[in-house]
């Protein structure tokens, strides 16, 4: 009821401003009206507008789609500058969606710069291709037939869309068209995880319309995504339980947790999937789901990719093997159903069965099989690709970066899906990289510690002086106890 108030009210806000006529903010050829925009629950004041751009930029232009804009202008009042252009991750996350979370990072930057949000096309606000791919079971779920029918209904639903034009060079040249619009004649661009993908290809399509790169929890241009994802998790884990062995108080009260684990795993691969009950966190009501193997490395998987979670896994892990798996369960459910409600599902196959699924081989997937995850996200994606139109990348899609562009490189020491060795890649192939590694941190690090304050000082200087505030960064200790570290 609050929420539906709260809605309520805000739009009786919105229309009251239009009928007295609206707030209008011009940025070149781009009008923009003031409105209140919504992100992870959150509502912040912003001015909107939609953009046209053609679906397909190679085609026929008799069909156009919309792309949502939001621009946070500068604190100073040079707010018209060159924009610091936020995109998302997933693939599949909106950026307006996406940017209260990171909000305060950008906070130093956004007193020069104005912020542009951009939703991809197939995202959030510009025209979201969301499957309802649902419920945590849907997750998790192995039965073949099931996976194809989703992505079947998934395409089905947006059967008037051009699907195989929603990949990452789409979105690209999306970008440029933007810039041409807003008649500035450079951008800063700031990437996170997928987002730092779709960044590097508007560097290497217009280097020249570059002036500055943040690339945080970085994907290698040459990388083929879902290739590595199973020894990812894997070296990150084992940094983290490493973390706890070295911590007397958390080896003593916890004792080897890998080994602890590995019983679990055995235990639940005899026993799946049993039934494990749980409370909801929405409703409170107690909640039944089945629980496989798979299912419980997706959750360590999850949890893995912040600090804050990541610490829990010691005492998790410990408190499953007397107590059972509730508490795992129930986490995931916290956390996850937010991510699922984020992703659109659409998008995120267009843009890896057009640029993954066909590049996938042996050689590059090599000690997949081993791992924790194993391939079953990789088996998962390829049956739902045979559903799903796709089109041929260009010839230098994976091609190493040749650009001279500065290039701010954020990474976490035990990010699971995008590892600190990623960051090194990069900046080796790069003749202006600063390279930046948060010890004990997860995936997404703009807002760790004096990380936003570095990234202010490499967006007005192009360069930083020191990071010695960030060297000897500790992050939240392992848990040795229920209610988190004991001295």
């Amino acid at each position: 009821m609050f929420r539906f108030r709260t809605l309520f009210g805000i739009s009786l806000l919105i229309l009251s401003a239009l009928a007295q006529g609206a707030e209008l903010r011009t940025v070149g050829a781009i009008t923009f009206e003031k409105c209140v925009a919504e992100g992870q629950s959150r509502f912040y004041s912003a001015w909107c507008a939609d953009f046209t751009v053609p679906e397909n930029h190679a085609g026929d232009p008799s069909r156009d789609i919309s792309l949502a804009l939001t621009w946070l202008p500068a604190r100073t009042t040079v707010d018209d500058a060159m924009p610091i252009v936020f995109l998302a991750g997933g693939p599949g996350q909106g950026a307006r969606e996406s940017y209260p979370s990171l909000r305060s990072a950008f906070y130093e930057m956004n007193e020069n710069y104005p912020i542009l949000l951009i939703d991809q096309r197939g995202t959030g606000n510009s025209g979201a291709l969301h499957c309802d791919f649902g419920s945590l079971d849907a997750q998790v779920d192995d039965d073949p037939e099931y996976l194809v029918q989703l992505a079947r209904e998934c395409r089905a639903e947006f059967r008037d869309v051009a699907l195989q034009h929603y990949t990452t060079d789409d979105a690209a040249q999306d970008i440029e068209l933007v810039r041409q619009a807003l008649k500035v004649p450079q951008l800063v661009v700031y990437g996170v995880s997928y987002g730092t993908r779709l960044a590097q290809r508007y560097a290497a399509l217009y280097p020249d319309h570059l002036r500055a790169l943040i690339l945080d929890s970085a994907v290698p241009s040459q990388l083929v995504l879902l290739a590595e994802h199973g020894r990812s998790l894997d070296a990150a884990l084992e940094g983290r339980f490493a973390a706890c062995s070295s911590q007397s108080d958390c080896a003593e009260s916890l004792g080897t947790i890998g080994d602890t684990l590995d019983l679990l795993l055995d235990r639940i691969e005899t026993d799946a999937p049993s039934e494990v009950s749980f409370r909801d966190s929405q409703t409170g009501m107690t909640t039944e789901v089945k629980l496989s193997r798979d299912h419980l490395v997706s959750v360590l998987r999850l949890l893995s990719y912040q600090s804050e979670t990541a610490a829990m896994l010691p005492q998790l892990i410990a408190n499953a093997e007397s107590n059972g798996f509730a508490d795992f369960v129930a986490l995931s459910d916290l956390l996850l159903t937010p991510l699922v409600q984020s992703i659109a599902h659409g998008l995120q196959l267009s843009v890896i069965c057009s640029e993954t699924m066909p590049y996938l081989t042996p050689a590059n997937t090599a000690g997949e099989e081993e791992t924790l995850l194993g391939t079953q996200l990789i088996e998962m994606t390829r049956l739902q690709c045979q559903e799903w139109p796709n089109k041929p990348i260009a010839e230098d899609f994976f091609s190493p970066p040749e650009h001279t562009i500065p290039t701010l490189i954020l990474a976490g020491e035990f990010d699971p899906v995008t590892p600190a060795a990623y960051g090194q890649t990069i900046a080796e192939d790069l003749e202006n990289a600063t390279l930046i590694v948060v010890p004990d941190e997860g995936h997404a690090v703009i807002g760790i510690g004096c990380i936003e304050d570095l990234a202010a000082e490499f967006v007005a200087n192009l360069s930083i002086q020191s990071t010695r505030c960030i060297d000897e960064w500790q992050g939240v200790p392992m848990f040795s106890g229920p209610h988190g570290w004991s001295p």
